[in-house]
């Protein structure tokens, strides 16, 4: 037994001599070669790329920045250092105080500082103020715009690395994972968006002033080119930063147009009715009488509306955003083909925009269904949807019925300038026939007349389809609608017969003077518009416009006549003046060429036989 327990330790030390032997060589090898065995198996440093508006202009880029780190046991005076700092920071000085006192030995105490920063923090470090503190450089992500489509681009991480929004999703195209040598530099792709930095930030103007006027809980505008679902604007507020995102809320970070699950109120009313007359159960010749509300027989709930409307036809459903019509029209078909065209337009499902996170919004089942439900769902409530999915459905009636996928990403470029990808337009399917969406575009550009509740966001010379909203918001904590909660918004798409431009907004719980989608969510849409139809050059009414065969005739100056005075010459051309070399009576010395500045004589000199003319041409 002891002699097997010997041969047991023999074999263990000879292993661990073995084992450490071979680490002392390899560790010689190391530190004797002048070439690092390691160097080949290193991964390469990879410059992000950059993201561009579909105009080139820049909205992120990889920047060096330099980190400011303390080493606090070379620290001197940590009082005066903290003070320093401090100002050139713009931060607090009694925090910098702590990190440097804090006994953690290196600390880092800001990342991603201003060039501006740096060179005052180089300053101090040369004239000896502030031992102890370094600056370490470090790549970093700079966003020029600020806030500017914040929620659309995300922000990256310490780490550089995609966190949210487009950042996020392309994160391997813009920073692909290569193996290579160590040292050596490899660029990401370029990433170019739909969005339009010039609409994009008018956008962002308005959004922002409306939360704050509404005094609103958020507010979302989103617009889109209708023919190729192109998004042209993405904004959303309360916004943040993504320079320094990590200063913002979760909720201000998020991602609301895709996420964000509300009900939409009568805006719904668009895609209800359009649904309900592409089934057969009504036409443009039916009438609804409205006046009294809608409650079925032995049930227990009346729908009603804001005025008395009395009878209207289908028309008069939208242009009055009459609720009792919309449940009227709702009797007409059963539930499950009701249900199939919601779904048809895109509604519980996700969009297959470029983002992580998109929700699917909510759209039960017809088996699941209340005896009001189907009613309740034609008014825009009982339904849950995002912003997106909103927009992509108005495509359908944009494009003569088709659905189209909404975009955000235009092209991916390569660092070589090879376009690896470009987007096109893609339509997903026919929900509705050419005369259904038309016919819904003129029911909504009725609403913007005098009567409907879109008038205040006509523009003149121009033809709006619009369709406003103003939906109850249900409290969980009570389990019913809340009495002082609420969410307004407006559709519109322009020219209405045939639009170029989608626009909607939502507003979230407004706290101002009043809540309804007519009066406080047309105007920013109307702002917005008033903008962009003349920027995208859309044709109106007060456009100046004269037809022209496209031939033009020039004609020649015809040359003055010489009686007893020379004449004027002054703006002819040198072809023109080709006829005095004929003459036997003047001697012409020109200079210059192009078209007479000066003559000598001047006009209205004596003429006579033998005359020397001279005329500087320019």
């Amino acid at each position: 037994m002891q002699r097997a327990n010997r041969t047991r330790y023999i074999v263990v030390f000879v292993f661990m001599t073995i084992f450490a032997v071979t680490i002392t060589i390899q560790y010689g090898e190391i530190m004797l070669s002048s070439e690092p065995r390691a160097a080949g198996r290193s991964a390469p440093t990879v410059e992000r790329g950059p993201i561009l508006d579909r105009n080139g202009k820049i909205l992120a880029i990889q920047t060096e920045l330099n980190t400011l780190t303390a080493w606090t046991p070379d620290v001197e005076h940590p009082d005066e250092t903290a003070r320093l700092l401090s100002e050139v920071l713009e931060t607090d000085r009694r925090k910098l105080y702590e990190q440097l006192t804090g006994g953690a030995g290196y600390v880092v105490l800001e990342r991603g500082l201003s060039p501006t920063q740096s060179e005052q923090i180089d300053q101090l470090r040369a004239e000896r103020r502030i031992p102890g503190i370094h600056l370490r450089g470090e790549s970093g992500r700079s966003y020029p715009a600020g806030k500017t489509a914040a929620a659309a681009l995300g922000y990256v991480g310490i780490d550089n690395v995609g966190l949210s929004g487009v950042e996020y999703a392309y994160d391997e195209v813009l920073s692909p994972r290569h193996n290579g040598v160590n040292g050596e530099t490899r660029y990401g792709n370029q990433l170019f968006l739909t969005l339009d930095l010039n609409i994009q930030s008018v956008v962002d103007k308005i959004v922002s002033e409306t939360h704050e006027r509404e005094q609103a809980g958020s507010v979302v505008m989103l617009a889109m080119d209708a023919k190729s679902g192109e998004l042209l604007a993405y904004s959303k507020s309360p916004s943040f930063d993504p320079n320094n995102f990590a200063e913002y809320s979760a909720v201000q970070r998020q991602n609301a147009p895709i996420s964000r699950i509300y009900e939409p109120g009568s805006v719904f009313k668009v895609f209800s009715i359009a649904a309900i007359m592409e089934l057969g159960g009504i036409s443009e010749r039916d009438r609804f009488h409205t006046s009294g509300g809608y409650r079925p027989e032995n049930a227990s709930f009346t729908i009603r509306d804001l005025g008395d409307y009395g009878t209207i036809d289908t028309e008069g459903i939208i242009r009055y955003s009459s609720n009792v019509g919309a449940a009227y029209a709702s009797e007409t078909v059963d539930s499950e083909s009701f249900y199939h065209m919601l779904q048809m337009f895109g509604f519980g499902d996700k969009t297959g925009i470029e983002f992580a996170g998109e929700e699917r919004g909510l759209l039960r089942r017809p088996e699941v269904w209340s005896a009001r439900t189907k009613q309740t769902v034609a008014i825009g409530q009982e339904i849950g949807v995002t912003a997106m999915q909103v927009l992509r459905a108005a495509t359908a009636l944009a494009n003569r019925g088709v659905v189209l996928q909404p975009r955000i990403v235009h092209k991916i470029v390569g660092p070589d300038g090879t376009v690896m990808r470009e987007s096109r337009r893609s339509p997903q399917r026919q929900v509705l026939s050419p005369e259904t969406a038309r016919r819904m575009l003129a029911y909504m550009q009725s609403s913007t007349q005098s009567g409907g509740t879109a008038w205040r966001i006509r523009v003149d010379g121009i033809d709006i389809a619009a369709k406003t909203g103003t939906a109850e918001v249900f409290d969980a904590r009570i389990g019913a609608y809340s009495e002082d909660a609420y969410i307004a918004s407006t559709l519109a798409m322009f020219p209405a017969h045939d639009p170029e431009v989608i626009l909607y907004t939502v507003i979230e719980e407004p706290r101002g003077e009043t809540v309804f989608g007519g009066r406080i969510a047309a105007p920013p849409i109307r702002e917005a518009a008033e903008f962009i139809i003349p920027y995208l050059g859309i044709r109106t009414d007060r456009d100046t416009i004269r037809r022209h065969t496209g031939r033009v005739a020039v004609s020649h100056p015809n040359l003055p006549e010489f009686d007893e005075e020379l004449p004027d010459l002054t703006g002819l051309p040198k072809r023109s003046l080709l006829p005095l070399f004929e003459s036997d009576r003047i001697e012409v010395v020109l200079e210059g060429t192009g078209w007479v500045v000066r003559q000598d004589p001047p006009p209205g000199a004596e003429m006579y036989d033998g005359l020397r003319l001279h005329l500087e041409l320019e």
